[in-house]
């Protein structure tokens, strides 16, 4: 009786558990038999790029701050910035009163020294003539010893007034010579073809080496554009000199500038372990400037006619990356192997065929042998 009482009182459960394993097998019988809708995409061939991405600042090709040499009062700046300018261009005059009377001076200078140089030569003259006449009388023990000694002195004074007349002239040709100069070099001329791009000082103000005051203009030579960057020492061995980069800056968001590596310092800095790459990007029409923020892609590798598929879809786990391959209506899970990526496309090295069909998009509703309907899309 006790054994009857306690099988009545299970039985209910018993029921409860049968029901349940017989919808659990019914749910899974429908799931079979419903086909999951998902897209699919057929594996091709294609070309992808592999790119390094860094970051670096537009610097000019070349740079100055320019003035005069010399010091003097600001007559004119012939230029404002944003001017564009080319090399030899007269960009600033100082005041040159001060400057040609320095070369008047030393002009008259020198033409007094050549005066004074004519009159020691003509007393020379007559001095080696006297010489030449006393020295045959003394010869003959005409004339006294004195008289001798006193003429070869004067002789030797002349001489010595020649030259010294000489030295002088020297001096005063250098005189002018550095007078001419620094008139020249209160002209500024453009050292290179380029822009200015800032003005320090105006028009009335005096250009002092000696106070530092003397930057007048900043130039800049834009025809080019320099970027340097600071590359981890892991891709050391995959750069080059002359490889192609990429160039984008916010200015112009649609556009991408090109570019090549012209240097590659072979010294890594210790601290932060990058090393310093430099790259030149033509800018005939000066559409970049110096101080813009530059996204960098350097061309790393670039591959021909591999299978390529959309990465969106490509489950990775511990252990491994894995797609659904769709063959006659079912969906199988499969491991493949990815190589380089570009956007959203990604190399598949090892466990795709072309021409296979793999689910680009509804795979999170999908477990291994699940049947499907397919819709194809064109991606690339």
């Amino acid at each position: 009786m006790k054994r009857f009482l306690k099988l009545l009182m299970l039985l209910p459960f018993i029921c409860l558990h049968l029901t349940g394993c017989s919808d659990r097998e019914n749910f899974q019988e429908e799931v079979n038999r419903r086909k999951v809708s998902v897209k699919v995409y057929e594996v091709s061939r294609g070309t992808l790029t592999s790119y390094l991405h860094v970051t670096g600042t537009t610097l000019p090709l070349e740079e100055a701050k320019i003035g005069s040499k010399v010091e003097g009062t600001i007559q004119e700046i012939l230029v404002d910035e944003g001017d564009l300018i080319k090399k030899g261009q007269v960009l600033i005059r100082l005041e040159p009163k001060d400057f040609l009377l320095d070369i008047d001076r030393t002009k008259a200078a020198l033409k007094t020294a050549r005066a004074e140089l004519e009159r020691a030569r003509y007393d020379l003259e007559q001095k080696s003539e006297d010489w030449r006449r006393l020295s045959a009388l003394y010869e003959k023990r005409a004339i006294s010893k004195h008289r001798y000694d006193s003429m070869k002195a004067a002789f030797s004074i002349a001489k010595a007034k020649v030259k010294s007349c000489r030295s002088q002239i020297k001096e005063r040709k250098a005189e002018l010579k550095l007078a001419e100069k620094r008139y020249q070099d209160s002209v500024v001329k453009a050292p290179f073809n380029g822009v200015v791009t800032k003005k320090m000082l105006h028009e009335g103000e005096v250009s002092s080496l000696w106070a530092y005051n003397w930057e007048t203009l900043e130039v800049m030579n834009l025809s080019k554009i320099k970027v340097e960057c600071d590359v981890s020492e892991k891709r050391k061995s995959r750069l080059r000199e002359g490889m192609e980069t990429h160039i984008e800056v916010d200015a112009y968001p649609e556009e991408r500038f090109k570019g090549k590596i012209t240097t590659i310092n072979p010294m890594v800095d210790p601290l932060q372990r990058t090393f310093r790459v430099k790259i030149l990007i033509p800018n005939p029409e000066y559409r970049l400037t110096a101080g813009m923020f530059a996204r960098i892609k350097i061309v790393l590798d670039v591959k021909e006619g591999i299978l390529i598929i959309p990465e969106k879809e490509i489950v990775e786990r511990p252990d491994g990356h894995f797609v659904f391959v769709v063959q006659d209506g079912v969906a199988t899970r499969r491991k493949i192997s990815p190589g380089i990526k570009e956007g959203k496309w990604v190399e598949v090295t090892e466990g795709l065929k072309e021409g296979e069909m793999i689910v680009v998009e509804g795979s999170h509703r999908l477990q291994d042998g699940y049947q499907v309907a397919t819709q194809p899309i064109m991606e690339h």
